[in-house]
């Protein structure tokens, strides 16, 4: 099976400099933690898709470089072609729903930012559910 080449055009790019370079800041940020992933509560996946995003909005040359590199790459195109399987949605949900209770309870009194962290919440779990389900496989 010959293996397909990866597009490395990004889907869009800031037009600011400065939105740019705060973009490319972000996805720094979050490689530097993907080390960390490995204790409990922090997901690689998720680290390694938004710094893609920042990438593909502020550094072709990075966005390439993570398509194309054999971890990180590989978590990518998996999620564009095959969407979420059922276990990683569970844990997404699971993992929003603790992080915002416990901020809304333990970080703050304000009623507003409540209900704000109530309303982020419901749109995570929505968008985590609708995305497409796949198969879980073992690579």
């Amino acid at each position: 099976m010959m293996a397909q080449p990866v597009e490395t055009s990004a889907p869009r790019k800031a037009r600011s400099p400065l939105v740019r370079a705060l973009f490319f800041v972000l996805g720094l940020i979050c490689l530097a933690l993907v080390p960390l992933s490995y204790l409990p509560g922090i997901p690689t996946f998720d680290l390694v898709l938004l710094a893609a995003f920042f990438f593909s909005m502020s550094s072709d040359r990075m966005y390439s470089w993570m398509l194309n590199h054999r971890y990180f790459g590989r978590i990518i195109r998996g999620y564009r072609e095959h969407g979420l399987t059922t276990r990683m949605k569970w844990v997404a949900a699971v993992s929003i729903s603790a992080s915002l209770s416990l901020s809304g309870i333990f970080l703050t009194d304000n009623l507003w930012i409540r209900v704000i962290l109530v309303a982020v919440g419901v749109y995570a779990l929505w968008f985590v559910f609708t995305r497409p389900t796949r198969e879980r496989t073992s690579r």
